[in-house]
């Protein structure tokens, strides 16, 4: 700007030289954080959110802040009853997945759960346990194995006032390491008389097998 006579003296700008409101998200820059847009999806990892740290304004990543995920996860069902060895740990064959979300769960070979993921995981089985026809139980167990071995059990045992068919339920929390540990689910049944008592299956699942990662 051209002036006659003398230049004026440089003013620093304070805030009562702008009006309030006169600065409109227009007259901004692209790079300034005005939320002039809304954004109507999840933030992507590296989206950045402002924080205050200790009085400091930081941007930070949205993928350092936001929570985990429950998977990889899995249910299925025993479709149709399994016939079992009396008083021997037999697998339970649950071949009917309900859900299986990250497909870690083998339903057609092994019959085993192996994420592949590392983290704690909540762990979930039931099964209806029947002696052979005319005959009843004296005791049966339900398993979760780990790695080929006996992890947890929950039992039945009736010394005098047998039963014919059991159902039990029995839940955990293992660490899985994501690489080569694995889970399943076995079966016990101890019967009075006869050799071939069953797990029973069926689509109203009265026996099942699961497991979902906890949030850590």
């Amino acid at each position: 700007m051209a002036y006659i006579g003398r230049t004026p003296t440089p003013a620093a700008l304070t805030a009562s030289d702008i009006t309030d409101g006169i600065v409109s998200n227009a007259k901004l820059a692209q790079d300034i954080i005005s939320a002039d847009t809304a954004l109507a999806v999840a933030p992507d990892d590296t989206d950045e959110l402002l924080v205050s740290n200790s009085g400091v304004l930081n941007r930070i990543d949205y993928s350092l802040i936001k929570g985990g995920t429950n998977t990889p996860a899995f249910e299925a069902k025993l479709a149709s009853s399994q016939t079992m060895s009396d008083n021997t740990n037999t697998k339970i064959e649950l071949a009917s997945e309900t859900f299986d979300v990250g497909g870690c769960y083998d339903n057609s070979t092994n019959y085993r759960f192996l994420p592949t993921t590392a983290g704690k995981y909540f762990i979930y089985g039931k099964a209806r346990l029947q002696a052979d026809q005319d005959t009843d139980l004296s005791q049966a167990h339900l398993h979760i194995y780990q790695n080929g071995g006996n992890k947890i059990e929950s039992y039945f045992l009736m010394w005098v006032n047998y039963v014919r068919s059991v159902t039990i339920h029995h839940a955990t929390v293992i660490d899985m390491d994501g690489s080569t540990d694995y889970v399943e689910l076995y079966a016990n049944v101890d019967q009075i008389t006869g050799t071939a008592p069953v797990v029973i299956g069926g689509a109203a699942g009265p026996t099942l097998f699961g497991a979902f990662k906890l949030i850590e």
